[in-house]
């Protein structure tokens, strides 16, 4: 007997496993959580939709070292309400970030928290967004990627040198010789710092940091002077025209790569103060609309194909309206955590505005993504909120746009909007691609588009 394979079929299968391959690893930092039981059962309500790996463990039962077993990306939340509460925390070590809710706020508290490692402390009962942006920022979110630095100086050969020993260091570095580039440079590509020579030939350090203070975008970007000049003066005016930083060229490497570590580790707390929604955590309107152009640029050099898809809740006035604006925010602060936990590290989410995100998915089309995007509706169909009394559940409609059929970031835009339209417009609880393939489903009309 032989058998006729279906085209379609295929294609779908490979679209699947291209998504198996592309998907596999979603942000899921661990936590361990430790306390009595009515904080456990507590706050496992809090985190049951934030996409988190949890275990709990009890706080008298003498199991609490054993989370200093956890991985890489672990973290600790501890009761504060439990006698020996900043006992463990000594005893489990600095390095393990350590969240403690307590509502203590006197100073010697907050001073024995300091001496036995406590990271940060919440005030109890939680609340979910305060937790969700410690938990980010703890949970390696804003550091964990490798240090993008972009080093400028017009020697090949000593720019060479010090660029492989940032990259001995686990940093990404490129190299500009040519200062008079350095506009285009940071327009098409992101980066972290800029480390940068002070004397060059028909131009100097302080003269183009001022160039790249000449526009807005670059305004928070930090800049790094390293340079052999001893004269004071100088140093300080380097400083005061734009630059943020000043390191000898005489200073031991060991420490060189440690200053440098904590520029960027300092500067990406700053920027995520600057950039991101204040209840979310994600990246704001703007600096989303940003990220999305820069990707648009390497598109242009690389070839690589992104997509955007705008996500927006159905119906959440009527949240608003029946359960309050507090209950409303929770819904946001929880779909903006799951969100992030279903894709990549590498994509980026921002909170578009009101009730609407955004996601960016890096080097992939939107039939790739297509089925990732459809499980997750189907995942935060079936997230159950507490109104208090009652409980009630959302729907989200999702479209898509790639950028292998848009010439610009507006289009690109303008395309997942228009995808979005549709799926709001044929019933909601859906995900519609712009320019969808052959082989790729409708979403299933599920009868969202009624209120829950």
């Amino acid at each position: 007997m032989f058998h006729v394979s279906d085209p379609v079929e295929n294609s779908r299968a490979s679209r699947l496993a291209q998504v198996e391959t592309i998907f596999s690893n979603p942000s899921q930092p661990s936590v361990h959580v430790i306390g009595g039981g009515k904080f456990l059962r507590d706050v496992t309500r809090v985190m049951n939709p934030l996409n988190y790996t949890a275990t709990t463990v009890d706080g008298s039962s003498g199991q609490a070292a054993a989370v200093s077993c956890g991985g890489d990306d672990a973290l600790v939340l501890i009761d504060g309400s439990i006698p020996d509460a900043l006992e463990i925390c000594e005893d489990l070590g600095e390095a393990l970030p350590k969240i403690l809710v307590s509502s203590e706020t006197s100073f010697a508290y907050r001073a024995k928290c300091a001496r036995s490692h406590v990271s940060t402390i919440i005030a109890d009962p939680i609340e979910q967004a305060e937790l969700v942006h410690w938990l980010e920022h703890l949970g390696g979110q804003l550091s964990e990627q490798p240090a993008s630095i972009l080093l400028v100086d017009d020697d090949p050969v000593a720019s060479a040198v010090y660029a492989e020993i940032l990259r001995a260091n686990g940093m990404i570095v490129s190299i500009l010789n040519d200062p008079l580039k350095i506009i285009p440079t940071i327009n098409g590509t992101f980066f972290d710092i800029i480390i940068m020579d002070l004397k060059m030939p028909h131009t100097d350090g302080i003269e183009i940091a001022k160039i790249i203070r000449q526009h807005k975008s670059h305004l928070s970007i930090p800049i790094v002077f390293l340079s052999s000049e001893e004269d004071k003066a100088i140093q300080m005016r380097a400083r005061q025209f734009g630059g943020d930083d000043f390191i000898s060229k005489r200073a031991d490497l060991d420490a060189l790569v440690m200053l440098i570590n904590l520029r960027v580790e300092r500067a990406r707390v700053l920027r995520s103060l600057i950039e991101r929604d204040g209840l979310t955590g994600l990246l704001n309107h703007r600096r989303f609309n940003e990220r999305v152009e820069q990707e648009m640029d390497r598109v242009r050099r690389t070839g690589m194909q992104f997509c955007v898809a705008m996500i927006d809740v159905d119906h959440f006035k009527n949240v608003n309206d029946t359960w309050g604006h507090p209950i409303g925010d929770q819904v946001l602060s929880i779909l903006a955590r799951a969100l992030v936990g279903w894709v990549r590290k590498t994509d980026v989410v921002g909170r578009y505005g009101g009730e609407e995100f955004a996601l960016l998915l890096l080097d992939t089309s939107p039939e790739a993504v297509f089925d990732v995007l459809e499980n997750f509706r189907s995942h935060f169909a079936g997230i159950i909120f507490d109104g208090r009394p009652q409980q009630f559940s959302l729907t989200i409609s999702i479209g898509v746009a790639g950028s292998d059929v848009c010439q610009n970031t507006a289009e690109i835009f303008a395309e997942a909007d228009r995808a979005l339209y549709l799926a709001k417009n044929n019933g909601r609880n859906q995900v519609v691609l712009a320019h969808p393939a052959a082989d790729v489903p409708a979403s299933p009309d599920t009868g969202a588009g009624k209120d829950q």
